[in-house]
């Protein structure tokens, strides 16, 4: 295989890299392209072979641990416990009939229901949150006098 199928194969895998969140195929695309910088110097098939095999392995056992160990460094996530309590600002209307509504607590947009079946919240009011259940907050408005019924 000469040089230029080293070199596509190694952008195929970066791409596949940056579309994924892994450090597992950038080790292979870097061990194709010194597999196609051999290619380049000269030598046969057998030798790009054994380098491209010898540095994506050397990469994976040497490498990855560091990798992994960068990525679990990763900006903390915002835990469930957390938001219960918290007020929010709404920046959709929040209405039961229509099952529409979104909130905004502590920076994070969720998806929004009332506390209460027929209530409709409007946007701009502050809300406290009183349930999460997966990606949803259930949401009742700070000030009561501020609810509608429909």
């Amino acid at each position: 295989m000469g040089y230029t199928g080293w070199l596509i194969l190694g952008v195929v895998l970066l791409v596949i890299e940056i579309v994924t969140p892994t450090f597992f195929y950038l080790w292979f695309s870097i061990g194709f392209f010194a597999a196609a910088l051999v290619a380049i110097l000269g030598a046969n098939l057998g030798i790009q072979i054994a380098v491209f095999a010898a540095v994506s392995t050397l990469l994976v056992l040497f490498t990855r641990p560091i990798a992994k160990r960068l990525t679990a460094r990763s900006p903390r996530k915002l835990f469930i416990e957390e938001i219960l309590g918290s007020t929010g600002v709404v920046t959709e209307d929040v209405n039961a009939s229509t099952g529409t509504g979104r909130v905004k607590v502590r920076g994070e947009e969720w998806r929004a229901y009332p506390h209460k079946n027929k209530e409709i919240i409007p946007k701009g009011s502050s809300v406290l949150v009183e349930r999460v259940e997966g990606n949803i907050i259930y949401v009742r408005p700070l000030d009561e006098s501020s609810e509608q019924e429909v």
